[in-house]
C-alpha cells in the first residue's frame, strides 16, 4: 500500500465524473423532499396516520382501496412476531381482545417496544444486513469468542432506541470517538467497530489478501448504509451508478488506514503467532498497568520453565518430586501458551474491534489487481453522491470519522431512505423499493416514491428514531389490513398494497416460538459461547473449526460460523454470514417436512408441550383452549374442539389396546396433538 505526505488536512477528491442523464435524474440520488404534501384521498375516514394517504392515493387511482383492518387476535399475533419474534401469551390475548378501549393495540404496541426482546428481535435483522458471524472466515474458519459483544452492542442500540445517525458513527468510527470521550461510553464505542473487524477473512495467514477484506468493509457499508453495491468499481468505473474506480480507491484508503484485528488462521499454530489488534474495553491510560504485568509474567514464565526444564533433564528427580514438576511444566507450558496466543491482553476483556493506523492513501489496482497499481487516489467520498471538491480530514487519523459523517449526514440523499425502506420491508415483507440494499440503476424502483421520502423525513425529524418509524406504521390503516384473500392475490395489488401479505415466520421466530409454546425457551441473555480455551486451538485448513452448540436461548444467540452453516438455521433460510443479506429467501423444501416429522429438537417440544397443556386444566376444554392459544395465538372455534376431543380419544383408545395405562395413553395423545398443532400451517405463518 503506498503512502503519502500529508502537507496539510485538505485531501482533494477526484473531480465529478461525467454522470449521465439517467445518473443524474435517478430518484435514489435526488435530495430528499422536506415534508412532501400528503395527497388528498376520497376515502378519508379510512386514514389512521399519513401513511394511509400515499397508500390510498395511488390505490384510488387504480380503483381499489383498503382492505377491512384484521381481527383483534390476528393483529395482536402479527405484532408479536413483528417486534419481539414470539408469539403473544394466552394471557395478552385474552386481555387485548376483551379490551375495548380504541388506545389498546396503542398500548400493545407500546409495551412490546420496552420489552428487551424487541432488540432481539430487530437486531437479528441489522445482523443480516452486517453479515454477522462468531467466526473469522479464514481458510480454517477461526473462532471469534469477543464477536458476542458486537452482537449485544447492535441488540441493545435497538433496545435503547439509539439514534441512527449515533449508530452509523460508532459502528465506523466507534474507536475514534471513544478516544474523545465520555469515559463511561468507552468499552460500548470501541465494541460498535466490530461492524468493520467482521469483514471476512480468506487466507491461511495473518492480513494475508488484505484487498479482499477492505473489499468486503467497503461493500457491506455500500450496502449497508447506502444501499449501493460498491464493489464493481474496483476493478473499473461502475457501469451502471455514479462511481468510478477513484472514488472506490478514494474509499479504499480510510480502511487501508485501519488496523484490523488478526482472530488467528492456520498459521496461528504452525508458527505459533500471537492474536493482534484486539482492543481493551478501557483507555490507554487504564490498558497500559496491565499490559506490562502481562510482559512481566511472560518473563517470569519462561525462566520458571527454562529451570525446570534444566532440572527435568538432568534425570535426578524421582518419584513424587518428579510427579509434582512434571505437573508444574505442563501447567507453566499451557499458561504461557495462552498468554502468548492472547497477544498482549491476556488479562483485559477485549474486543474485536479496529483503530486507526498510519494514513495511507492507496493507488488504484488496475483491473483490481494489487500487483498492478496505477495512480494514487487520494482518500476522497464518491465526488458525484457527495458533491464536495475536497474533504478535510484531521492529519494523523484515517478519516473514517469524517466519512461516518457523510453517510449519516440527513443531507445524504440515501441514508434515511435506506433505512426507513429497511423498516418498512420488515413489517410488510417487501420494501416500497424491493431491493433494500440496492438503490441504485439496478435496483427496483420504489412502489411509492413520495411515501418513502416521507418515511426518511419523518425518521430524521423524529431524531432518528427507529421507534418512531414502527409507531407510524403499525398504527396505519394499510398494516392492520387483514390478508389479501384469492381474489386480490396480483402482482398490482401486492405493489399497490391491498392486504396484507401473508408471510412465513424466519427461521428465528420458528425455534422461538416452539420454545416459547413448549414452555422451554430461556430468555436470560447468554454471554460468551464455550469456545475451547485458546492454548488448545489448533485448527487447520484440511481441519476446519467445526461445531454447533445446543442452547436453549434465543435463536439470534446462537453461535454462527461463516464457513460452515448452522443446519437448523440454513434449512430455513436463515442467511449466509459471508455476505450481507437485506431479503431472505423463503423456499420450502422437502427436508423441512423430514426436519419436523423427524427431528429430535421437535419431539422434545411437543413432549414438554403436553406437558404444559396437560398441567394447564382437568378437562378436555380446558386443555384443547389453552393449547390452541399458546400454538396458534387464539381460541379453538367449536368445530376445532370437536375435532381435537375426537383425535384424543382415538389415540388413547389405540395406545389402551396396546397395554400402555391410562395417565400414559393421555399423555402420548397430547403428545401427537401437540406436534400437529406445532407443526401446521397456522404455527408458521403470518396472516
Amino acid at each position: 500500500m503506498m503512502t503519502t505526505a500529508f502537507a496539510s488536512a485538505a485531501i482533494a477528491a477526484a473531480p465529478p465524473p461525467n454522470a449521465t442523464p439517467e445518473q443524474k435524474s435517478w430518484w435514489a440520488f435526488q435530495p430528499l423532499r422536506s415534508s412532501p404534501a400528503l395527497p388528498a384521498v376520497k376515502r378519508s375516514a379510512a386514514v389512521r396516520t399519513p401513511v394511509d394517504r400515499f397508500v390510498l392515493a395511488r390505490q384510488e387511482a387504480q380503483g381499489l382501496t383498503l382492505l377491512p383492518p384484521a381481527d383483534k387476535a390476528t393483529l395482536l399475533r402479527r405484532v408479536s412476531f413483528d417486534l419481539i419474534g414470539l408469539p403473544p401469551s394466552p394471557a395478552d390475548i385474552d386481555a387485548f381482545t376483551r379490551d375495548p378501549s380504541p388506545q389498546a393495540f396503542n398500548e400493545v404496541i407500546e409495551r412490546l417496544l420496552a420489552s428487551p426482546r424487541y432488540g432481539e428481535r430487530w437486531g437479528r435483522h441489522w445482523m443480516d444486513v452486517v453479515r454477522y458471524a462468531d467466526t473469522a472466515g479464514d481458510n480454517a474458519d477461526y473462532p471469534v469468542p469477543e464477536a458476542y459483544r458486537y452482537r449485544d452492542y447492535i441488540i441493545d442500540a435497538f433496545n435503547r432506541d439509539k439514534p441512527y445517525d449515533v449508530f452509523i458513527r460508532e459502528q465506523l468510527a466507534g474507536d475514534i470517538l471513544a478516544a474523545e470521550g465520555p469515559r463511561e461510553r468507552y468499552a460500548e464505542q470501541v465494541v460498535a467497530t466490530g461492524f468493520l473487524a467482521l469483514s471476512r477473512r480468506y487466507a491461511t495467514a495473518p492480513f494475508e489478501l488484505m484487498h479482499l477484506t477492505i473489499e468486503d468493509a467497503i461493500e457491506t457499508t455500500g450496502r449497508a448504509f447506502l444501499g449501493l453495491s460498491l464493489r464493481c468499481a474496483r476493478c473499473h468505473d461502475h457501469k451502471f451508478d455514479p462511481v468510478t474506480a477513484r472514488d472506490y480507491y478514494g474509499l479504499y484508503g480510510f480502511f487501508a488506514s485501519t488496523r484490523f484485528p488478526y482472530a488467528g488462521s492456520e498459521e496461528f499454530q504452525s508458527k505459533n503467532l500471537p492474536r493482534t489488534g484486539f482492543l481493551p474495553l478501557v483507555p490507554p491510560t487504564e490498558s497500559a498497568r496491565p499490559i506490562e504485568e502481562n510482559r512481566k509474567r511472560l518473563e517470569s514464565l519462561r525462566a520458571q520453565l527454562e529451570g525446570l526444564e534444566k532440572e527435568s533433564a538432568k534425570g535426578k528427580t524421582k518419584g513424587a518430586l518428579k510427579s509434582e514438576i512434571e505437573g508444574q511444566l505442563v501447567s507453566l507450558r499451557r499458561e504461557l501458551k495462552r498468554r502468548e496466543r492472547s497477544g498482549a491482553l491476556p488479562d483485559l476483556p477485549v474486543a474485536y474491534a479496529v483503530a486507526d493506523d498510519k494514513p495511507t492513501d492507496q493507488a488504484v489496482h488496475i483491473k483490481g489487481d494489487p500487483a498492478q497499481l496505477g495512480d494514487v487516489a487520494p482518500r476522497c467520498l464518491p465526488a458525484f453522491l457527495s458533491g464536495q471538491p475536497g474533504l478535510s480530514l484531521k492529519p494523523g487519523s484515517s478519516g473514517r470519522r469524517e466519512l461516518a459523517s457523510w453517510i449519516a449526514s440527513p443531507d445524504n440523499p440515501l441514508t434515511a431512505r435506506v433505512m426507513a425502506n429497511r423498516v418498512w420491508h420488515y413489517h410488510f415483507g417487501r420494501g416500497l423499493a424491493a431491493s433494500p440494499s440496492n438503490l441504485g440503476l439496478r435496483g427496483e424502483t420504489p412502489t411509492h416514491p413520495e411515501l418513502l421520502d416521507y418515511l426518511a423525513g419523518y425518521l430524521i425529524d423524529h431524531g432518528w428514531s427507529v421507534k418512531s418509524l414502527h409507531r407510524l406504521i403499525l398504527n396505519s390503516a394499510t398494516w392492520r389490513q387483514q390478508a389479501r384473500g384469492a381474489q386480490s392475490q396480483s402482482e398490482s395489488a401486492a405493489r399497490l398494497l391491498v392486504g396484507f401479505e401473508r408471510q412465513r415466520l424466519d427461521a428465528e421466530s420458528i425455534r422461538d416460538a416452539m420454545m416459547t409454546t413448549a414452555g422451554t425457551l430461556d430468555l436470560a441473555p447468554p454471554e460468551a459461547h464455550p469456545f475451547p480455551p485458546i492454548e488448545d486451538w489448533h485448527w487447520t485448513q484440511h481441519n476446519p473449526f467445526k461445531v454447533v452448540y445446543e442452547s436453549s436461548h434465543r435463536s439470534v444467540y446462537l453461535m454462527r460460523q461463516r464457513l460452515q452453516r448452522h443446519p437448523y438455521l440454513s434449512l430455513f433460510d436463515a442467511p449466509d454470514a459471508n455476505m450481507s443479506t437485506d431479503v431472505r429467501t423463503r423456499a420450502t423444501v422437502p427436508q423441512q417436512a423430514l426436519y419436523l416429522m423427524n427431528n429430535p429438537f421437535v419431539r422434545t417440544q411437543a413432549a414438554a408441550f403436553a406437558d404444559r397443556v396437560i398441567n394447564a386444566g382437568s378437562t378436555d376444554e380446558a386443555r384443547i383452549s389453552e393449547a390452541v392459544a399458546l400454538a396458534w395465538s387464539r381460541r379453538p372455534g367449536l368445530a376445532e374442539e370437536k375435532g381435537i376431543t375426537a383425535y384424543l380419544r382415538r389415540y388413547e383408545a389405540q395406545a389402551r389396546k396396546e397395554g400402555v395405562g391410562e395417565q400414559e395413553a393421555t399423555k402420548r395423545a397430547w403428545e401427537s396433538e401437540a406436534r400437529v398443532l406445532m407443526t401446521a400451517s397456522e404455527f408458521f405463518y403470518l396472516d
